[in-house]
Formats: C-alpha cells, structure tokens, sequence
C-alpha cells in the first residue's frame, strides 16, 4: 500500500510538472504576441506619419504606401534579427578557431546585406510605381527622420559661397547616406550613416579651400 501512495505521489508531481510547463510556455507564447502585437501598432503609426506628411488626396492610395513602408520595417528586422542571432550562435561557438569565427561572422554581416539591397530596392520600385519622384524622396526622408533636407540647409547657410558644383557634389553624398539609412535598425545607425557620410563631404570642401 505504501508503495502504491508513493507511485501516485509520483505521478502527481510529474501531471503538476507538466501541466506547469504548458502553463509556462502559453504565457511565453501569450508574451510574444502581445510584443509582436505591439510592434506592429507602433510600425503602422509610425508609417502612416509618414505617408500623412505626403498629404495624399487618395486614401486608398495613402493605405497602400503606408502599407508597403511597414512591411519594409518588418522585412528589415527579420534580417537584422536573424543576422544578430546567427552572429552571437557563431560567437558562443568553442569548437571553431576564433579567426574562422571572425570569417563566418563577416560572411553573415555580407549575406544580410545583400538581403538587405535586394529588400530595398524591391521597396524603392514598389514606392517608384505609384509616386512620384518627389513622393519618394519624401517617404525616405520620413524614414530617416529628414536628416537630409536639413543638413543640406545647414551647408548652404553656412557656406553661402558654395558653388553649384559642390552643392551637387553635397547632395549626392547625402542621398548616398540617406539610402544606407532607411536599411539601419536603429535611430543611432541611421544618424550614424550621416555623420560618416558629413565627415567625406567635410574633407571634400576641406580640400577645396574651406576652414571645416
């Protein structure tokens, strides 16, 4: 009889094991849709923001670009997520040399960036079929928080002897920051873009006689 009570006790803390576990992992599930449910309430409103500045008069236009920039958001976390996980398994790795895992993590940092070109100009062709050139422009700059327009004002007000050559030269530079831009993850990458982008332009006018 003994014997038997200490099996049913047994039994009865491996169903209070089990039955733990389920409850745990439903809440972990429960946690990350509720997070995923979030971010994608921030994503949509930051999007819309975005397209709202356009001042578009067709709604069902206005909805699909709104659309289209957050699925660009997500589409860059999926990359960003899976090259930062493969990069800290890699780094967690003791069965590989240190300098193949330096190797192994710069061919994930290529592959995610070619992910990210081919992401970003499918979107930019996506934008460029239903807006306008000026449009487009003005959704990037939306997704680089329009860094661009005002520091190319900082340079003409500062510089008011620039000539056209080197306000052209100035503005390709900044395209070229703001098109690395839209693909950073973060706020400080983005910005980061620019200040490495605003020191070529500084050695550039530097070079052209200008006290920078």
């Amino acid at each position: 009889m003994l014997s038997d009570r200490i099996v049913v006790q047994q039994l009865g803390f491996v169903v209070w094991v089990l039955l733990a576990w389920a409850a745990y992992s439903t809440l972990g599930l429960a946690e990350e849709v509720g997070q995923e449910d979030e971010y994608t309430q921030v994503i949509n409103a930051r999007s819309r923001a975005i397209v709202d500045q356009l001042g578009l008069s067709d709604e069902e236009l206005a909805d699909r670009i709104s659309q289209a920039v957050a699925e660009q958001y997500r589409g860059l976390r999926d990359i960003h997520d899976s090259r930062d996980t493969e990069i800290t398994e890699l780094q967690k790795s003791v069965a590989v040399q240190e300098k193949q895992i330096e190797d192994l993590i710069e061919e994930v940092r290529r592959a995610s960036m070619i992910e990210q070109f081919q992401l970003h100009r499918s979107f930019v062709a996506k934008l460029s079929a239903e807006l306008g050139p000026e449009e487009v422009n003005g959704i990037k700059d939306g997704m680089t928080y329009g860094v661009l327009p005002r520091t190319y004002d900082q340079y003409l007000h500062t510089l008011p002897n620039l000539t056209e050559d080197q306000k052209r030269k100035i503005m390709a530079l900044l395209i070229e920051a703001r098109e690395y831009a839209m693909d950073a993850g973060s706020s400080d990458e983005k910005h980061g873009w620019f200040r490495k982008y605003k020191g070529k332009i500084n050695n550039y006018l530097s070079s052209a006689g200008y006290k920078m």
